[in-house]
């Protein structure tokens, strides 16, 4: 299945970035290959980046704008304020300062008072479906988070150590979040518990998307965009679905 392109917006901002790693890259003395060891990618998924393939998102940019010296707003108003919002839910008066930490991901949280989240090189469709991968799975980054600001989420969660950010594709649950928004996910959550947005394979496709179970046991797959109609999981379909986490929160503050 062919990659659905982005935005003009978005591209955009993954443009403006190129052009800044451009015109920076003999300055700092990087290549791609540097960026991509510092950015602890593979210069794939930079070039993914770079050319406007996968679409930015909070972390990435403040990875990015860390590496490259320059302030996120300069490539990307959008991410910038989602940054800012994210700060000022945490209460903190700059991103610097706040308790979501973007660290090298090899590195272990600072003390017990902080949970480290993998940001996992997987990407869930919010369409018709993606395949999942086959290999090992690849943490782009890690994510350090003061178990403080969990709680005043209201989050409620099967184990620190379950916990990781993944990223969305498509349209379909626009209203709740967006393509290429990141998604906190709970991968202790393996079976529907209740009525709520999940991450699951069916028939070998990936999918993020809200279950509602009916009487009878059937599953209505919703997707929150009202351009799209409800699809419903019956019968021998039913075994066919296999729950990989929960989705808890929008990686910008927004909770589900």
């Amino acid at each position: 299945m062919s990659k659905k392109p982005l935005p003009q917006d978005k591209k955009d901002e993954c443009l403006r970035l190129k052009a800044i790693f451009n015109s920076k890259k003999n300055e700092l003395g990087l290549t791609q290959e540097k960026l991509a060891h510092a950015l602890e990618m593979n210069q794939s998924s930079v070039s993914h980046y770079l050319n406007g393939v996968n679409p930015l998102n909070s972390s990435v940019a403040a990875s990015f704008a860390s590496i490259l010296k320059v302030d996120v707003r300069e490539f990307s108003e959008r991410l910038a304020d989602e940054m800012a919002k994210i700060a000022q839910a945490i209460g903190s008066s700059s991103a610097k300062e706040s308790n979501v930490i973007a660290i090298d991901s090899r590195r272990k949280a600072p003390d017990s008072n902080f949970i480290t989240i993998p940001h996992l090189d997987i990407v869930g469709s919010m369409g018709s479906g993606r395949t999942p991968p086959e290999h090992h799975i690849e943490v782009i980054r890690d994510m350090t988070v003061h178990l403080d600001w969990l709680k005043t989420q209201g989050l409620s969660y099967s184990n620190p150590e379950n916990l990781a950010i993944i990223d969305g594709d498509g349209d379909s649950m626009e209203g709740t979040f967006r393509n290429g928004d990141s998604l906190l996910v709970d991968r202790g959550i393996t079976e529907i518990r209740t009525d709520a947005v999940y991450v699951f394979t069916l028939d070998g496709d990936l999918f993020i998307k809200r279950l509602q179970r009916m009487t009878g046991g059937s599953l209505r797959m919703i997707s929150d965009n009202p351009v799209y109609p409800a699809i419903m999981i019956e019968g021998a379909q039913l075994d066919r679905v296999h729950i990989q986490a929960r989705v808890l929160l929008v990686w910008n503050a927004r909770k589900l």
